[in-house]
Formats: structure tokens, C-alpha cells, sequence
């Protein structure tokens, strides 16, 4: 009877111990499952985190490169800066001599305006005194530059540049020859001639017909006929100013040096 009933006894005791370890393992599964359950929010926190860290710290790198550079743009515009006050230096001293220009000009235009009308009235008497070829245009040039003194739209040095003009125009008259229609009175009245000069040494006429000739006396400053055996030479000489043929001797009546 007493083996019996410790044999109950052991067994209640076995049941107990299986029972315990069975709820021990139980709460245990459930406490390794809140473990990994708590485990996993803790990494998905983490890398939630680390996302931010990431997106700070990139952050923080663009703003470390945005200081670099306002402070890269700041040096560079310390540089400009005095380069702005070397220039804005220069230009006021420009300023001051650009002052005193203007304030002297009213004495250089003064001093300056006599002598272009000097040289206005020297031309004028000049081609007046020349030999009489193209008078009217030249004249013309004349009277053109007499205007132009008096407007007040042209400036003092473009006045000086149109006389320094027609006096290289004069010049180069005395350098060359040509040949030009025009009108001249004869004994028999107006006629239209050919012209042939040659620098300010000659002026000769033929008529269009080419049966009269004649010359610029400079002495008697009038026309004078000359003889037939020069209107070969002359119309040769047209002839060649207008470069219809080749250069070539000719004869002319050239007068005499003095």
C-alpha cells in the first residue's frame, strides 16, 4: 500500500515537473519572441536613424560647401572691390584733366578760329591767282568750308579736317594731268572745249571738233589761240588723260621757266 502510493506521489510530482517545464518553455518561446519582435524595431528604428544621420550629415556636407564658397565669392569680391577703387582713382583724375580741357578750350577755339579762316581766305585768293582750270568747283570748296565756320553743329576739329582736305586737293593738282569738258569764251562766243592740263604748268583747249586749239597765258591771264601744228599733240594728250592710249611724247606749247 505504501509503494502504491508513493508511486502516485512520484507521479504527480513527474506531471508537476513536465507541467512546470512546459509552461517555463512556453514563457520562455514568448519571451524570445518579444525579444526578436523588440529586436526587429530596434533595427528598423536604427536604420531609420541612420537614414537621418545620413540625410543630416549630407546636409551638413552641402552646407560646408556653400560656406566654402560664399567665402571663395566674398575673397574674390574683395579682389574686385579694390579693383573697382584703383579704376574709379583713375577715372576721377581722367575727370580732373578732362576739366581743365574744357576749361582751356575756349581759348584754343579762340586762338584756333582765325588762323582756319586765314587759311580759308589763302586758298581762296590761291586758286584765284592759279591757272583757271575746274574754277567753279574749287571755288565751290571754298565757299562749302566759308559755311562751314559759322555752324555751330561742326565741331572745331572736323572744320580743320575739311580745310586740311581741299588744301591736299591742291596739292595733288600740281601732281598730276588730266582732261575735262568745260565751257570757254571765244572771239566767237561760248564755246564747249576739251580741257588738258598738266599739273599747274599748262592749260590747253581743243574744240570738240578739233579744229581749233589754244592756251592759258598766265602772263596776260587770258586765253590765247594757238597754231594747227599743235592739235596733233593735244589730242593726243586728251587722248591719254583719259587713258584711251599709252603715255608717249607729245608736243605741247610748255612756256618757259622763270
Amino acid at each position: 500500500m505504501l509503494n502504491r502510493n508513493k508511486r502516485k506521489i512520484l507521479g504527480v510530482t513527474a506531471f508537476s515537473l513536465i507541467s512546470l517545464l512546459s509552461m517555463g518553455s512556453a514563457f520562455s518561446a514568448q519571451k524570445l519572441d518579444r525579444a526578436i519582435s523588440q529586436e526587429k524595431k530596434i533595427t528598423i528604428a536604427s536604420g531609420k536613424s541612420q537614414k537621418k544621420i545620413d540625410r543630416f550629415a549630407e546636409q551638413t556636407f552641402d552646407m560646408a560647401q556653400d560656406y566654402s564658397q560664399t567665402l571663395r565669392i566674398i575673397e574674390q569680391l574683395k579682389v574686385y572691390n579694390n579693383q573697382l577703387e584703383m579704376l574709379i582713382a583713375s577715372q576721377e583724375e581722367e575727370m580732373q584733366s578732362i576739366q581743365k580741357d574744357i576749361e582751356t578750350i575756349d581759348e584754343t577755339e579762340r586762338g584756333v578760329a582765325p588762323l582756319m579762316n586765314e587759311m580759308i581766305a589763302s586758298l581762296e585768293s590761291f586758286i584765284k591767282l592759279d591757272i583757271p582750270f575746274r574754277l567753279e568747283k574749287r571755288l565751290q570748296v571754298v565757299e562749302k568750308l566759308q559755311h562751314a565756320m559759322v555752324r555751330a553743329d561742326v565741331q572745331t576739329a572736323e572744320k580743320y579736317r575739311l580745310i586740311m582736305n581741299a588744301y591736299d586737293r591742291e596739292v595733288d593738282y600740281g601732281n598730276g594731268y588730266e582732261s575735262y569738258t568745260g565751257n570757254i569764251t571765244l572771239p566767237s562766243g561760248e564755246t564747249q572745249v576739251d580741257f588738258l592740263r598738266f599739273g599747274r604748268l599748262l592749260l590747253v583747249y581743243m574744240s570738240l571738233d578739233g579744229s581749233q586749239a589754244g592756251y592759258y597765258n598766265p602772263e596776260n591771264k587770258t586765253f590765247e589761240p594757238l597754231d594747227d601744228s599743235y592739235l596733233r599733240g593735244i589730242s593726243q594728250g586728251i587722248k591719254m588723260a583719259n587713258k584711251q592710249a599709252s603715255p608717249n611724247l607729245i608736243k605741247l606749247p610748255v612756256p618757259a621757266a622763270k
